[in-house]
């Protein structure tokens, strides 16, 4: 996680959640355990955030407006549509490496359910989908069947979140670095799964389309 200005204490306090909700989740993590993470009189967090719930409703922000920046110009009409997605998935798992622990937090809290944030989330995911709905209907797709977005994306973005959240395991398990060379095969291997999967529903849709005639 790239840090920010630590002489702020705002930052200090975003920072320290980061990191603790990162490592034991947001339910676990108390406000005075981030004060002190963060170095910081307790009434701060109440000053700068209104509590908890506020320290996750700016990671979530900020985690999106970060995210959003991968899919600029992601529907390139000079390049397949195939080269479109390797690309697109390259920088997901780029900015994912770059971004660990923010875009773990955002992960595993996206489902969580507080009143405070589902309009934030459902927002910021609407716009992104919105985003990629030429590319999605390049590579043969409908991007208004609801069901489908549902289903192709987040399982994307769990196959690329999760290596990241199972890289401890994983480095006791495997004998290879996670080095550059690793996540470029990475993000080949994932585009190219990927891609073969959405060939198959193309072909699907195509036959469906053709057997209603």
């Amino acid at each position: 996680m790239k840090e920010r200005n630590g002489s702020d204490p705002k930052n200090r306090i975003l920072d320290a959640a980061i990191s603790l909700f990162a490592q034991k989740g947001f339910a676990a993590v108390g406000v005075r355990e981030i004060a002190a993470e963060a170095g910081v009189n307790i009434a701060m967090i109440s000053y700068y955030f209104e509590g908890k719930v506020g320290i996750l409703k700016e990671i979530l922000e900020e985690f999106f407006c970060r995210y959003f920046l991968v899919f600029e110009g992601v529907d390139d009409k000079s390049k397949s549509p195939e080269d479109c997605v390797r690309g697109l998935i390259h920088k997901m798992v780029h900015f994912v490496r770059e971004n660990t622990e923010l875009a773990m937090v955002s992960y595993n809290e996206i489902p969580l359910d507080l009143p405070e944030i589902t309009e934030l989330k459902a927002n910021r995911i609407t716009a992104m989908i919105q985003n990629i709905s030429g590319l999605v209907l390049r590579m043969g797709l409908d991007p208004k069947d609801s069901f489908l977005i549902a289903v192709v994306g987040p399982s994307l973005i769990s196959t690329i979140f999760t290596n990241f959240r199972f890289r401890p395991v994983m480095k006791q398990v495997f004998p290879f670095e996670f080095d550059d060379a690793y996540y470029e095969r990475y993000a080949e291997t994932i585009s190219t799964l990927f891609l073969r999967g959405i060939e198959g529903l193309a072909q699907e849709r195509r036959e469906k389309k053709g057997g209603a005639k």
